[in-house]
């Protein structure tokens, strides 16, 4: 490359990176007033979202970057009605015909923190299309779970036993990687999963303090199921020649379709779990 040339480069690299606006690190937080449960709506198009236990001091704190040119912007609010909080976090991206809203400069980087109170009983709705996310439910006052993921990569977890009873809990996961851990810490009384192309796994770790009912709906993807050796357990399976089902030997076949563990007519708590597959591979493991 001769010195013209590579000067020439030089300019165009040097006019390129002046004309982007700096990334700005935005902090916003929310301090309690007379709210008695919280309702939170995530609605993230792209991006890396990080959601953990924050402050008890605090409603919420979120924290993200932008840049003065960003095409979509993060959308943040939050109002009290009664005695009820409702925090609202959205990005989407613009409907352009030939999808050239892709082009957002380092879109798919975009970074979203948030962190909640453990003071208060929340109900969460988190809807993620293309990134990834980290979900940490430990300590958390979690009444209800709705979690919506696409094109994405997401870790779940809630290593601590939720305070209080969570009434219903739902994944829907699409073209994604979905993981699931202690999920039984969550204190629910049904759960409900569906996938569509990917690989999912979902352990039932921690400490089953009710019964609890389990829907699993899997496509063309891959489930893994743990359940812990020390939870009485039975398995419905909707059998089908399409689909491949892996059974640890803990579970004894009572009829056709109908699987449990030998403990599960005691008098503990115990997890029903009913499986509905395609296309897909089903492995349930015992440990």
């Amino acid at each position: 490359m001769n010195r013209t040339l590579l000067a020439a480069v030089f300019v165009f690299v040097a006019v390129i990176a002046a004309s982007a606006s700096p990334r700005e690190k935005i902090h916003r937080e929310f301090t309690r007033t007379k709210e008695r449960s919280l309702r939170v709506v995530i609605d993230i198009a792209f991006g890396s979202l990080m959601l953990e236990p924050g402050a008890r001091d605090r409603i919420a704190t979120i924290e993200y970057d932008e840049a003065e040119d960003d095409e979509h912007k993060i959308i943040v609010s939050y109002d009290v009605s009664g005695d009820r909080g409702l925090l609202k976090i959205r990005l989407k991206k613009s409907s352009h015909f030939w999808g050239d809203g892709d082009s957002d400069r380092g879109g798919h980087d975009r970074q979203l923190a948030v962190r909640l109170t453990e003071n208060l009983p929340v109900s969460l709705e988190i809807e993620l299309g293309a990134g990834r996310g980290d979900i940490d439910l430990s300590r958390l006052r979690v009444e209800d779970l709705k979690i919506s993921t696409g094109a994405s990569s997401v870790n779940v977890r809630c290593d601590q036993p939720n305070p209080i009873s969570a009434n219903d809990v739902e994944f829907e996961s699409g073209v994604s990687k979905f993981t699931a851990s202690n999920l039984s810490n969550m204190n629910f009384r049904s759960l409900k999963f569906s996938g569509g192309v990917g690989s999912y796994k979902l352990d039932f770790g921690g400490k089953l303090r009710q019964n609890a009912d389990v829907k699993i709906e899997v496509g063309l993807g891959s489930v893994v199921v743990n359940v812990p050796g020390e939870i009485p357990a039975r398995l419905l399976y909707d059998d089908s020649w399409l689909s491949s089902f892996d059974l640890d030997d803990g579970f004894s076949k009572q009829r056709s379709g109908l699987y449990q563990t030998d403990d599960f007519d005691g008098g503990s708590n115990h997890l029903t779990i009913r499986i509905e597959s395609g296309l897909g591979s089903v492995k349930v493991r015992r440990k």
